[in-house]
């Protein structure tokens, strides 16, 4: 029997959602929903639309957001690297104390290599050209201000990528709850319709649901492999996809074919497309029918006809 199990894909659930909604519009009245009504489902369905766009809408910000801090660290990296050559002048290239009283970690002189290690060390040089304003420069953007400006503008970014994270995990607990809350209300309907509607109802489609009393459309296969054959034929193999009682096979010509057209259906899971344009590449691939229809294509295989 088929089943009317809501789609994994919040697309696909949408749209199944419109289509359950548009059914009550005609039929909630005469077949008698009481709970999972239009207007319940559209609110629930609108509710769920709105928080995956915001959801949307914190990502993008989160990126954002992340790009900034991204640029303000590599210009605090910039400064770091004309600081170390600044001070180099005075404490030379091997680790020291000196080194350590400007702010660089025992035993190294080099650039941290972590943004944390960064904008610390950023922090550590304001004070230090601070105290030692000798050893700054200005031809080489070496300053305290220069340094005080690299550390806040890390430290902003670094402020609003937080601001942005929690934000964008607000939303998604939003999105998230908002779907469950769809499901909810969509599931309601299919067990409501379960006690109005006879197994084998047609009304069943009007709301975009399977009839119970029908077979289940098959799965598509999982794999698909093509290898070219003798006298210019294509060998297709493909996995015994569940529910499936045949298969169609599809063949797209490259450089012939603006699309895939059916070329075969069968009852075993392997087919041989004999007469196929020797040297060209011909991409296949396979979908599983049933009484109850036909389900998507599985995955595309190619070869070169030979």
């Amino acid at each position: 029997m088929a089943s009317n199990r809501l789609p994994d894909k919040l697309d696909l659930l949408f749209a199944l959602g419109e289509d359950m909604a548009d059914g009550l519009t005609q039929h909630e009245t005469p077949v008698g929903v009481k709970q999972n009504t239009e207007a319940v489902i559209r609110a629930a369905l609108t509710a769920a639309r709105a928080a995956e766009t915001t959801y949307g809408e914190c990502k993008v910000l989160k990126k954002t957001a992340n790009t900034a801090v991204t640029t303000a660290d590599a210009a605090g990296k910039v400064f770091i690297t004309n600081a170390r050559k600044r001070l180099s002048k005075f404490f030379g290239e091997a680790a020291s104390t000196e080194w350590e009283s400007a702010g660089w970690p025992p035993g190294t002189t080099a650039v941290p290599s972590t943004q944390d290690g960064r904008f610390d060390l950023l922090a550590s040089l304001k004070a230090y050209f601070t105290a030692h304003p000798a050893h700054a420069s200005a031809d080489m953007e070496v300053t305290a201000a220069l340094a005080d400006a690299a550390h806040t503008a890390i430290s902003d970014a670094r402020a609003t990528l937080g601001q942005k994270i929690t934000e964008s995990g607000q939303a998604k607990v939003a999105r998230d709850n908002a779907e469950k809350n769809l499901r909810i209300r969509m599931n309601g309907l299919v067990t409501e319709l379960e006690t109005l509607l006879a197994p084998d109802d047609p009304l069943w489609h009007a709301f975009g649901l399977n009839r119970p009393a029908d077979e289940e459309t098959p799965e598509a296969p999982t794999f698909t492999t093509a290898l070219a054959g003798p006298n210019h034929s294509l060998l297709v193999d493909w996995d015994d996809s569940l529910r499936a009682a045949r298969w169609r096979v599809w063949i797209k010509v490259i450089g012939v074919d603006t699309d895939f057209h059916a070329v075969l259906t069968v009852t075993e899971s392997d087919a041989t497309i004999p007469n196929l344009p020797p040297g060209t590449t011909v991409e296949v691939r396979v979908t599983s029918v049933n009484d109850a229809g036909e389900s998507a294509p599985g995955p595309v295989a190619s070869a070169v006809i030979s």
